[in-house]
């Protein structure tokens, strides 16, 4: 359980003078965010993470081992990540695996289905008396990694398919020399952006960070992973300069001067060929140290939309070693529906998906598919719906709408 004094300190919140702001993306993959803070805005920002910093609580003896952290509450997050872990399983990964979610985004039945696979399901509401709504969306991935049992862990998107088994990344000679492996995104933060000043860092054009995935030790990098949390529960300040929880783990690093090893090769895409706009880019293509690909972070189209015999994985697109990297987002147009894509521009390698890997997403679809005929996928979309559509569902409360007495009232 999180302490009293530790609570007290990730309810402070902040204010001041900060401008609405949207990102914008540049062709040559600036990231820039129409945002401004005054000088005491930065200043107070800049005050209470430190602040923080000075109150975090040693690291805890408890932790132990290594494992995957997931976070997948709901019926999307759930479909991915039981796509993601048995395919995990059938591709010989036996580290544990802890699954993370609040309140009734689970039910029963899910979990027990999970623990069959080796997964422990952990309850956010378990671990803190604060305010769970803090923890919704991305604040719940830092929680979930500090909050885990496991002493060092390699955090995955519910959405984010490794193609073969992760565990050799705990022994690689770079997590071992930094205790973090981070990921890199399509661009670079821009130089204008209040998170430096606030951070006291100066800007340094390295690449964003896309957190589909962390390598991370915890006992080496524990204040770097509270101040991360600290970010992200101040989000409506820190959430207008960053996309979401993605680049708080990065600057929450560069904050406290903590070396991190970043991913040397470029994130690719992955996706299909369509005639009418070309290549169509949906999920992102990370790589391993030595630059072989190890995950599929299915961004858009996830598998819960997706029919049983969809095809949507055909060709990778990846940047060639030390191009200029270049993007552009591109939409197809089908009835009233715009669908967003992405694809790389530059000098870039285009590969056949199925010369590299195979029939990996029929597999993923074969499992889809038998999730969609169980009974347990019937009973847990049931759960979902009557959670989201009767309030008193949440708290226990399965009677009926009505009482006896009120339905004698009525027929009168």
């Amino acid at each position: 359980m999180l302490t009293t004094k530790f609570l007290q300190l990730f309810k402070r919140r902040t204010s001041g003078s900060l401008k609405e702001g949207k990102s914008t993306f540049t062709d040559d993959c600036v990231r820039k965010v129409h945002c401004t803070g005054n000088r005491q805005w930065i200043r107070k920002l800049n005050t209470q993470w430190k602040q923080f910093v000075t109150e975090i609580e040693p690291f805890p003896a408890r932790f132990s081992g290594r494992g995957i952290v997931i976070c997948a509450g709901g019926v999307n997050y759930f479909t991915c990540a039981w796509i993601n872990i048995n395919m995990l399983r059938r591709n010989g990964c036996t580290l544990p695996i802890e699954v993370w979610y609040t309140g009734i985004e689970l039910n029963a039945e899910a979990i027990t289905a999970l623990e069959r696979l080796d997964v422990r399901c952990r309850n956010c509401k378990d671990c803190t008396t604060t305010n769970l709504t803090a923890l919704t969306s991305y604040a719940m991935k830092p929680f979930a990694i500090l909050q885990s049992d496991f002493r060092e862990v390699l955090y995955l998107d519910a959405d984010n398919n490794c193609i073969s088994d992760p565990a050799f990344l705990f022994d690689s000679k770079e997590y071992q020399e930094h205790g973090t492996i981070f990921w890199p995104d399509f661009w670079t933060t821009d130089r204008h952006n209040p998170i430096w000043k606030i951070i006291d860092f100066e800007e340094d054009g390295s690449i964003e960070q896309e957190s589909g995935q962390l390598l991370i030790n915890k006992e080496k990098c524990w204040k770097e992973l509270n101040l991360c949390l600290h970010f992200n529960l101040n989000k409506k300040d820190y959430y207008r300069m960053l996309l979401g929880d993605k680049d708080t783990f990065r600057f929450a690093w560069k904050a406290l001067h903590t070396p991190y090893y970043m991913i040397a090769d470029g994130v690719g895409l992955c996706g299909m060929d369509e005639s009418a706009v070309g290549f169509c880019g949906m999920s992102m293509v990370q790589h391993d140290p030595a630059g072989e690909i190890l995950f599929l972070h299915r961004n858009w189209f996830k598998w819960d939309i997706m029919k049983d015999d969809e095809i949507m994985w055909t060709t990778i697109k990846r940047y060639q070693p030390g191009t200029t990297r270049l993007f552009r987002l591109k939409f197809l147009t089908r009835g009233k529906i715009k669908l967003k894509f992405l694809d790389l521009g530059g000098d870039v390698e285009t590969v056949s998906f199925r010369e590299l890997f195979g029939d990996y997403e029929i597999r993923c679809l074969e499992i889809l598919k038998e999730l969609r005929s169980s009974e347990l996928y019937s009973r847990f979309l049931q759960h979902t719906y009557f959670s989201l559509s009767r309030p008193a569902y949440a708290d226990g409360h399965t009677e009926n709408i009505f009482s006896a007495s009120q339905t004698e009232v009525l027929s009168d």
